[in-house]
């Protein structure tokens, strides 16, 4: 498995995703992008981290093994997972990640199509091939649809508190649609729409 450990702010794009979107420019890179820096061409999902508690990140373009079936079909996945290091025998935070670079008009659709993609993953790693131990993680399936301003609350926009509950019922996990996590302790993460002025393009 190829991970990465951080213990301050990363930055998480997809150039080759928004360079499927309306009027992209010429990109410098490719694929998905990690990295401690803002790459100043795509807009980024921001993992803050000021108390610098350790984390990994696992890019799931560079671990195509972790996504096959036993017959050897792929599984369909998300851009990456982050989880903090336990430092004690509390549970740590997991998070599943997936972005979709769109126009406004087309958000709701290309937030169900990657909420899908967020199921199929975390059903893989934590129930199909037990890759880590889902009782020792509290998991986030996270859709984020960075460079729109969500436009109301993600439950309002898109589901009722019913489908809500019952997708934590199905795979354990909460569903956050955010564009910036902050990283308070090993056992607690939390979500926001809004960046700082500093963080405004990844």
């Amino acid at each position: 498995m190829i991970s990465e450990r951080f213990s301050s702010q990363v930055y998480i794009a997809d150039f080759t995703e928004f360079s499927n979107s309306p009027d992209a420019p010429e990109l410098d890179d490719d694929g998905v992008v990690v990295s401690s820096e803002k790459n100043g061409q795509v807009p980024s999902f921001v993992v803050t981290d000021d108390n610098g508690y350790p984390f990994i990140v696992i890019n799931n373009e560079k671990n195509p093994s972790m996504f096959k079936r036993e017959d050897g079909s792929k599984v369909s996945q998300c851009e990456c997972i982050v989880f903090a290091e336990r430092n004690d025998n509390r549970k740590a935070w997991m998070m599943f990640l997936e972005l979709k670079y769109c126009a406004a008009k087309n958000r709701f659709a290309r937030i169900q199509e990657g909420i899908a993609q967020l199921k199929s993953t975390l059903k893989h790693v934590l129930y199909d091939t037990r890759q880590f131990d889902k009782d020792k993680f509290k998991p986030y399936l996270v859709i984020s649809t960075p460079g729109i301003s969500p436009l109301e609350p993600f439950d309002a926009f898109c589901f009722d508190q019913e489908y809500l509950l019952r997708l934590k019922e199905e795979t354990g996990a909460t569903l956050k649609e955010a564009v910036i996590a902050h990283i308070k302790t090993p056992s607690l993460l939390t979500f926001g729409n809004t960046f700082p002025p500093d963080m405004q393009l990844g």
